[in-house]
């Protein structure tokens, strides 16, 4: 299943809300401000459908945009609009945009819509449809022993495994995923990430900003709550007790850092 979305906004507290939305259903965003970038993005990358917000461009470089991809772009497109102005509306209905939302929308509805137009196109395909809520996570990105930001992330060894033992879990670097007793704890690729930084920074205080600029790459940073809401799940995921939390410890004032002892396995 081809699980990547774009995302065109320059508004950071939208892109960490919607990723933390996407991530949790396993879809992996790539966020630009910029449209020349998704040409790019979709000639290049399996993309599944692109999050258009409106302010981010104005009309006259939209519409035109639109018109020109979706010459060969048939996958869904969702505008996010500010405020309701109908004639735009209209005219992104006919250059065949899928979806047309006005704030305040839910970001699960944002989900949903997505998820919806493939359906559709599915059905009309006779593809298999895709499951609401419960898509099937395909990570591509793969992580190597060294710690690298974000989507810059690469597969370096193919020829080992290349694995984490922390007591009763095994984080397995090479597919992306935290095992306990044998079993998928279901991490997000976000939640991967963030586990992964805190465990080769372990000891260390790290702070909110650190892990955003770590984890999520972010220079202008607006908020750092999509952190505290990141690390409140991977607790309730690796934590034998999340209210009393053993590995990834809150220090008042400052951030979080990861204790444990830890095993490098080959």
């Amino acid at each position: 299943m081809e699980d990547r979305l774009i995302l065109i906004t320059k508004k950071l507290p939208l892109f960490m809300k919607l990723n933390t939305y996407c991530n949790d259903h396993g879809w992996m965003v790539y966020n630009t401000t910029e449209i020349t970038d998704v040409m790019d993005f979709i000639q290049h990358k399996h993309v599944a459908g692109i999050i258009w917000d409106l302010d981010a461009t104005t009309k006259e470089e939209t519409l035109p945009f639109i018109q020109k991809i979706r010459e060969t772009f048939n996958k869904p497109i969702l505008a996010l609009a500010s405020k309701k102005d109908l004639d735009y509306e209209m005219q992104l209905f006919a250059l065949h945009v899928d979806g047309y939302l006005v704030e305040p929308y839910e970001y699960e509805e944002v989900i949903v819509r997505i998820q919806q137009a493939m359906w559709s196109r599915a059905v009309h395909s006779h593809q298999k449809v895709p499951e609401l809520f419960e898509p099937e996570i395909n990570i591509d990105d793969q992580v190597t022993s060294d710690f690298i930001p974000a989507d810059e992330i690469q597969d370096t060894h193919h020829n080992h495994h290349n694995h984490i033992k922390l007591d009763d879990l095994l984080l397995d670097i090479d597919h992306y995923r935290v095992l306990k007793n044998g079993t998928d704890l279901g991490l997000t690729p976000k939640e991967f990430k963030l586990l992964y930084f805190l465990v080769q920074n372990k000891g260390q205080v790290l702070s909110r900003e650190q892990l955003l600029r770590g984890v999520w790459e972010y220079n202008d940073l607006g908020t750092s709550r999509i952190v505290d809401i990141h690390i409140s799940h991977l607790r309730d995921k690796i934590e034998p007790d999340p209210q009393h939390p053993k590995y990834i410890k809150t220090v008042r004032g400052f951030g979080y850092s990861f204790e444990g002892k830890t095993i490098k396995e080959r």
